[in-house]
């Protein structure tokens, strides 16, 4: 079984539960993971426990991503050697999954909430969004066929709503992502026939052009944060 889990945000208690409940083979995650190593409140390598799971998470906009690039930069994706189960997808890298489906992992998104936070302590505005040119550095289409994308923030293509405007406070940075836009290139390079992302913090499904889209809830939130990959 395979489970694909939206925004976890450091909760590692419910993703606990929730390996402990259903006991996936593998778990591909959305962003946010909660990504604080030096935080001992929400270390990953001190309170998640994968048990045989296999996790594969991706960056969101609220991870610590100065330490994330300084862990690429070593040559390691996990956060713990106490974990090899729990892997890290940098930008563009893919995944077969064991039926011969391609996921493409693409985290990043901006930050609206970027006022109450500190840049190089809990914001990296150098880091969080997609650029256009990590895109060029993404696998050629002709080379590989890609089935599914994770990705943190959605294509602007995709009609999923997160809090309305009029209920944004007014600190919050109403500046476009672009983030989405990059991922519109995404969808159109590669044509997946799945899309799955967090950062909305609310369940929504669509579809366009082919591409059925999930868009799930963050760990704790009492609604749907986590669905069943189908075959």
């Amino acid at each position: 079984m395979i489970l694909v889990v939206g925004d976890v945000h450091g909760d590692w208690a419910s993703l606990n539960t929730l390996i402990n409940r259903r006991q996936p083979e593998m778990i591909l995650q959305c962003g946010d993971f909660g990504y604080w190593p030096g935080d001992r409140r929400y270390d990953p390598a001190l309170k998640l426990k994968p048990r045989a799971t296999r996790i594969h998470w991706i960056d969101g906009n609220h991870e610590d991503l100065k330490s994330l690039q300084a862990l690429v930069a070593s040559g390691s994706r996990i956060i713990s050697n106490n974990m090899p189960n729990v892997i890290y997808q940098p930008r563009g890298s893919i995944l077969e999954l064991p039926d011969g489906r391609n996921v493409l992992f693409a985290g990043g998104a901006f930050s609206v909430d970027n006022y109450a936070r500190l840049p190089g302590k809990d914001w990296f505005p150098d880091y969080e969004v997609l650029t256009e040119e990590e895109l060029e550095l993404f696998p050629d289409p002709s080379l590989v066929k890609i089935d599914i994308v994770i990705s943190h923030t959605a294509p602007q293509e995709f009609n999923v709503k997160g809090l309305p405007y009029e209920q944004w406070p007014v600190w919050w940075d109403r500046s476009p992502d672009p983030s989405e836009k990059v991922l519109s290139l995404v969808l159109k390079r590669y044509q997946p026939t799945q899309w799955f992302l967090g950062h909305f913090h609310r369940f929504q499904k669509g579809e366009f052009r082919g591409c059925k889209w999930t868009a799930l809830d963050y760990a704790g939130s009492g609604r749907q944060w986590w669905v069943e990959l189908e075959s």
